[in-house]
């Protein structure tokens, strides 16, 4: 008989045990995200109304300081044995990942606004793409644990480097067709960082791990959400 106090990993525990778990972590991912949109906006709003923000040196500070912020400061928090610890970090992250998004979501907004009248077109488009992405992947990997370790090796090596090169490729656009290969790679990229993360969180991390589980998920919906907005300005931009 197991110990009711037992930490197993997901795949190996009871499915009331399971069923709770996976609950918890989609509440508190949906949370993550809810604080990172708040964030995002006010860091749009801030960045439209304060000159000094305008400029590529605070872009790149903002962009870089919030990815990598999110990820370090939060993604380690996280994982502390102190509960309180833990929220923290899990706060931290949540808002840093979100003000990253300002200028993006600056540009599209203006950017649709200007030429189709709505603001929200390629945002929407985005949100609606990286949402049916993510039901698919979790639809699939309700099934069953994948095997990902090619995947993972590519995760562990790219991931940060990958993170840098998105914001920079930003700051200091490549137009054109590269350009539009590029942002394609990162969606793809990015697209297979949720995979893996979500197959992790579902099936490899040990129930206690409910707040490092869902900062993971929203992490990467968050970069993948990001890139597909960049992928879909680059091609408008190109007609």
């Amino acid at each position: 008989m197991n110990d009711p106090y037992e930490v197993l990993s997901v795949a190996d525990a009871e499915v009331p045990s399971r069923v709770s778990y996976l609950r918890q972590v989609g509440v508190l991912t949906f949370g993550s995200l809810l604080i990172s949109a708040t964030a995002a906006v006010a860091s749009m709003m801030a960045i439209a109304s304060l000159p000094i923000l305008q400029n590529q040196i605070a872009m790149f500070v903002i962009v870089l300081g919030g990815i990598y912020g999110a990820q370090f400061i939060g993604g380690s928090m996280v994982v502390s044995p102190s509960s309180g610890t833990r929220s923290m970090g899990f706060m931290i992250g949540s808002v840093l990942q979100g003000l990253a998004l300002g200028y993006i979501l600056l540009f599209a907004s203006s950017f649709a606004m200007a030429e189709y009248g709505n603001p929200f077109i390629f945002i929407g488009q985005a949100g609606a793409l990286v949402g049916l992405t993510v039901l698919g992947m979790v639809a699939y990997l309700l099934t069953g644990p994948r095997q990902v370790s090619v995947v993972a090796s590519a995760m562990s090596m790219l991931s940060l480097p990958m993170l840098g090169l998105m914001a920079i490729s930003w700051i200091f656009p490549i137009g054109g067709t590269l350009g539009i290969i590029i942002s394609a790679a990162f969606v793809l990229f990015s697209a297979g960082a949720l995979y893996y993360s979500l197959n992790r969180v579902m099936h490899h991390m040990t129930t206690d791990m409910v707040m490092a589980g869902a900062f993971e998920i929203s992490t990467s919906i968050v970069v993948l959400f990001y890139n597909v907005l960049n992928l879909l300005l680059s091609l408008a931009s190109r007609d």
